[in-house]
């Protein structure tokens, strides 16, 4: 996209990074709303091993649970389909990506948690044949985060205003006082335009990029005609 949106899943993987007693995540969400920018993100700012697996994009990693969910095995398998993977204990991370293409990944999570040597976080639409049996694996021993396309604070934050602009607004409103008109006046030409562009973050990146609506209607319609595509498509 060029332009990095701060989002409000950022705050939530530095906590969860934090919680020593941190479970496998399972990121859900919309396609192209962002989760993967915002994990990997997250990812090189925090771990000096990445490990990321596409299992839409690279079938050929999908077999890597056949052995069985013991971690050694699985890392074992994966070292072997890419050697110049890095598996350091407390220092890596494990990120599969499009998990609705492989439900064997969500079982592994258990092991993955009772193991305890290795971060992991899963992202995926779960659209599809295999929902229910992702939201059954490993019960008790992950934990879902569901992230959407960017709300009207993530929107401000794009276009360059910071936390306390944003807390003078909502004193205001917290208080019942009226807006100033140097302050309404800004934020309802924001919010126009929230309105025209809508949170998906590419479109809102070029935007942001651009200062012009120069073919936003155009990506819009092509992510309305992706999106009903991949309805027609789930069963």
């Amino acid at each position: 996209m060029g332009v990095f949106l701060k989002r409000k899943i950022d705050t939530f993987l530095y906590d969860w990074k934090n919680n020593s007693d941190r479970k496998p995540l399972i990121v859900k969400g919309c396609r192209q709303i962002g989760k993967t920018e915002s994990i990997r993100h997250f990812a090189s700012d925090f771990y000096d091993n990445v490990v990321e697996i596409n299992f839409a994009l690279q079938k050929e990693y999908q077999d890597i649970f056949d052995d069985g969910f013991d971690v050694d095995t699985i890392v074992r398998n994966i070292s072997f389909k890419n050697p110049n993977m890095k598996f350091e204990a407390n220092e890596t991370l494990i990120f599969f990506d499009e998990l609705q293409a492989c439900p064997n990944a969500a079982t592994s999570l258990k092991s993955f948690k009772i193991d305890g040597r290795y971060d992991v976080i899963c992202s995926g639409s779960l659209m599809g044949i295999h929902y229910k049996e992702i939201e059954s694996n490993s019960v008790g021993y992950k934990q879902d985060y569901v992230m959407y396309s960017l709300d009207f604070e993530e929107f401000l934050w794009a276009k360059g205003y910071n936390e306390n602009h944003i807390e003078d607004m909502y004193s205001y409103m917290a208080d019942c006082r009226p807006i100033p008109e140097a302050m309404y006046s800004p934020l309802l030409e924001c919010f126009r335009e929230y309105m025209v562009i809508g949170g998906m973050p590419e479109i809102v990146a070029t935007f942001i990029t651009n200062n012009n609506y120069s073919g936003i209607l155009d990506m819009q319609n092509q992510l309305h005609l992706d999106f009903e595509g991949t309805l027609c498509l789930s069963p």
